[in-house]
């Protein structure tokens, strides 16, 4: 049956169905309606989930997938069973054993307390994920039990007094199971850390994150930090608990960074332009080591009418904070949006973005090195490309838009200026270059003199 909206020739005919269609439609309609609701309820919980690494990231995971892939101790159900992580699973058995002593409390005590929370906990997993769904209630509150005692032994100061712990756990493993915390498919629900702290008060985990982010500031950075935060001075102010330890690690990270900055909005537009710390230095804007307490500050400003200034965050840079580094940006990509109201939630990536943008060639590395913003293991070929590769795949954030907004006003307002900054640079490395060469070439005529000399 058809019913006729109007009875011009231009009106328009809605069928109405009956029967098997019906019957579809009513189907759609309720799986739509459940799909929608599925989905609003994962999104409340965007902010405490353990993720899977993003898949559209997954080439910034570096070789085998060794940013992504624990090297030798799982966390939680995604890696869990996975054959060269076995060996670890008797030494957590040993903490879980030592933790216990050590708090005076019986393994039921402290088992069921994790019990206790393992439904919740194991509500912030992907439920179809199949290392979780093939999983037993049994069997998670088990792993969580033991993976929640094997972080805490783990942070015990000095690796406590089991020399057996101490050395698997310390001395011959601990940079590699350092690295391995803060992996974000390798986490644990932080409520389960929560009830076991409840048997092991000195254990000071928001302690340990503390000195682990000191990683990330090297030189005077890594001073100021612990003049002006403080190892235990690690709180959100609002009273919430961050997801897990990597979410506490980003926080750790950015806590002390004002909502001013943190949550500026920037726009994108046509004429924002990139530049590399040579072109920057080519228009007379410098580069300066950041003293600011909180970690991936950036921030461009004139000085003394015809300089700039772009102060950036140092950063020190090895294979394991590579690896956090990449860790926390994947965190972003996964949670933005959940992010706290004002900030867009890519804090550190925009950071990441910016530094890659600076690196064109390994001269602009060497620059970076220069003026102390970058502190490495990595040689300048493996930094760039470690840079480079990885904002390949970022978001550009709303803090790195605002960057490139500020060279973008400072090449507007500037315009002489800058054309005489990039002669002035240019004729001064070529006159340096026709000087090291005149230089060169008098030492090579006063050393065949000597030589003549020498003969007689």
């Amino acid at each position: 049956m058809d019913a006729t909206a109007g009875g011009n020739a231009g009106t328009r005919t809605i069928p109405i169905h009956d029967g098997p269609t019906q019957e579809i439609v009513l189907d759609i309609d309720e799986r739509t309606a459940r799909a929608n609701e599925r989905l609003k309820a994962e999104f409340s919980m965007v902010d405490t989930k353990i993720h899977r690494f993003p898949r559209g990231l997954q080439r910034i995971g570096g070789d085998d997938d060794r940013y992504i892939m624990p090297s030798v101790v799982a966390i939680g159900p995604y890696h869990h069973g996975t054959q060269h992580l076995q060996k670890m699973e008797e030494v957590k058995l040993a903490a879980a054993y030592q933790l216990c002593w050590d708090s005076h409390f019986s393994t039921q005590q402290v088992y069921e307390k994790v019990l206790s929370v393992a439904g919740e906990a194991r509500r912030c997993y992907d439920a179809d994920d199949s290392s979780v769904a093939g999983l037993s209630d049994a069997n998670f509150a088990a792993m969580m039990f033991l993976d929640g005692c094997f972080l805490l032994q783990y942070m015990v100061p000095g690796g406590g007094t089991e020399p057996v712990l101490k050395n698997r756990m310390t001395l011959s493993t601990g940079l590699s199971i350092q690295r391995d915390i803060f992996l974000l498919e390798n986490q644990i629900p932080w409520l389960v850390l929560d009830a076991l702290k409840e048997f092991m008060p000195s254990v000071d985990v928001r302690g340990f994150v503390a000195r682990v982010q000191q990683e990330f500031h090297p030189g005077e950075g890594k001073a100021k930090v612990r003049r002006d935060r403080g190892l235990n001075d690690i709180d959100s102010g609002d009273g919430s608990k961050p997801p897990h330890l990597l979410g506490l690690l980003w926080f750790t990270l950015v806590r002390s960074m004002p909502a001013h900055v943190k949550n500026y909005t920037g726009f994108v537009s046509s004429t924002l332009k990139s530049s590399s710390a040579v072109e920057l230095a080519q228009i007379g804007v410098r580069l300066k080591a950041s003293t600011e307490p909180w970690f991936g500050d950036m921030s461009v400003r004139r000085r003394h009418l015809v300089f700039g200034e772009m102060s950036l965050s140092p950063v020190f840079l090895n294979d394991i904070t590579a690896c956090w580094l990449v860790n926390v940006a994947a965190m972003e990509a996964s949670t933005a949006g959940g992010a706290s109201a004002g900030s867009d939630g890519y804090t550190v990536s925009s950071y990441l973005s910016m530094l890659a943008m600076l690196m064109d060639r390994e001269e602009d590395v060497q620059r970076l090195r220069a003026k102390r913003l970058l502190y490495s293991t990595f040689s300048d070929k493996q930094a760039l490309r470690f840079f480079k590769g990885l904002a390949q795949h970022l978001r550009f954030g709303n803090r790195y838009l605002a960057i490139l907004e500020a060279i973008h006003s400072y090449r507007r307002q500037g315009p002489v200026c800058i054309f005489v900054h990039r002669h002035l640079y240019n004729s001064y490395k070529a006159m340096t270059i026709a000087t090291l060469f005149s230089i060169v070439g008098v030492l090579v005529g006063i050393f065949k003199t000597m030589l003549s000399n020498k003969k007689y």
